[in-house]
C-alpha cells in the first residue's frame, strides 16, 4: 500500500531533528530562521520544500504554516522581484527566460530530481498505450474518438491546464515539441492540477471521455485518485519510479532549483541546493517518493 505524503514528511523527523545539518566535509549547514519565506515554487515541489523545512528545522508541524508556494510562473516573478531566493520549478519557459533578460537578471537553474509528464485517463477506459504521434493528434484534433485508439465509441475530451501553469510548458515542449494544440471550448481548460484530475476521475461522460496530465509526482503522491485513473503507455513505455530513473519514459523531465546567479556563494540559497545535490539530500528526495538524479542505496 502507498504510504500517504503525510507519513513520508513525519519520518523525517527521525532523520535529522536539529537546526543544523552536517555536511560531507564537516561543516555544518545553519539557515536562518527567516529564510523559508523566501522558498517558493509550484505546487507539485511543495513536498520538497516542506520536507526541507522538516528536516533542517525538526518542526514537522509548522511545515504547512513555513511553506508557501505561489505556484510556478508567481513564483519566477517573485524570484526576480527579489520576493524569493530559490524557487522549486519545472525548467523556465521562452517567455519567462525573456522576462529575466529583458530585466538584466541572470538566473542558474540546476537539476535537483527526476520527473516526468504523465497522461491520464479513467480507470474504466480500456485503451493502455497510446504513442507520442496519437497523442499529438489527438491534441491537434486529428484524432477525436476513443474507438480510433483501440477504446470505446466516445468523443475524446483532450482536456488542458492555463498557459501559466508549470505542467502545460511541459506539455507544450515535451509533447507538442513547441507545436500548437487544437482550439478547445474553455471548461476544457483548468486552472489547478487537482481541477484536471477531478474531471477525469469522474464516472460521468466527461470523465469517461476525458484524457488530462499532469506531473508524475503530483498525480502519483500528492493526489489521492483512489485508482479512479490509470496513467496512459507512451510508446509502450509506462511511467513509474523505474522507467523515469532509468530515462525509459520518453516524456521525462527535471525539477529544478533555480537561484539569481549573483546570489551569494556561502549564501542559504546555494547551500540549501548544495545541500540537495549531496547523496543525503538526494536521499532525501527519494524518501518523499521523488526520483534522484542518480541511483541512492
Amino acid at each position: 500500500m502507498k504510504r500517504t505524503l503525510a507519513m513520508l514528511l513525519a519520518s523525517l523527523l527521525l532523520l535529522a531533528p536539529a537546526s543544523c545539518v552536517a555536511q560531507p566535509g564537516g561543516g555544518e549547514i545553519d539557515l536562518p530562521a527567516d529564510f523559508w519565506s523566501l522558498v517558493d515554487g509550484s505546487t507539485a515541489t511543495i513536498p520538497i520544500s516542506e520536507a526541507l523545512y522538516a528536516f533542517f528545522t525538526g518542526d514537522e508541524e509548522g511545515r504547512r504554516s513555513a511553506v508557501n508556494h505561489s505556484q510556478t510562473f508567481a513564483s519566477y516573478g517573485n524570484l526576480l522581484d527579489g520576493k524569493a531566493d530559490v524557487i522549486f520549478v519545472t525548467e523556465p519557459t521562452p517567455d519567462l527566460l525573456s522576462m529575466f533578460e529583458e530585466a538584466g537578471v541572470e538566473i542558474e537553474v540546476i537539476p535537483i530530481v527526476r520527473e516526468a509528464f504523465v497522461l491520464f485517463i479513467n480507470n474504466r477506459n480500456p485503451v493502455t498505450s497510446l504513442t507520442v504521434q496519437q497523442l499529438q493528434d489527438i491534441y491537434k484534433g486529428k484524432i477525436t474518438n476513443w474507438k480510433d485508439v483501440g477504446g470505446d465509441d466516445l468523443a475524446i475530451m483532450p482536456y488542458q491546464r492555463n498557459e501559466a501553469s508549470g505542467s502545460q510548458s511541459l506539455f507544450t515542449s515535451l509533447l507538442m515539441k513547441g507545436e500548437p494544440p487544437a482550439p478547445v471550448p474553455s471548461e476544457y481548460v483548468f486552472a489547478d492540477m487537482s481541477s484536471i484530475i477531478d474531471a477525469t476521475t469522474s464516472y460521468e461522460e466527461w470523465g469517461l471521455g476525458g484524457m488530462g496530465f499532469s506531473v508524475f509526482f503530483y498525480a502519483n503522491i500528492m493526489y489521492e485518485y483512489e485508482e479512479r485513473l490509470h496513467f496512459l503507455e507512451v510508446d509502450g513505455v509506462a511511467p513509474n519510479n523505474g522507467t523515469i530513473a532509468r530515462g525509459e519514459y520518453p516524456l521525462a523531465t527535471y525539477y529544478y532549483a533555480v537561484i539569481r546567479k549573483d546570489s551569494p556563494d556561502g549564501g542559504p540559497a546555494r547551500k540549501l541546493v548544495d545541500f540537495i545535490l549531496t547523496d543525503e539530500g538526494q536521499r532525501l528526495m527519494q524518501d518523499i517518493g521523488y526520483v534522484p538524479l542518480q541511483a541512492i542505496d
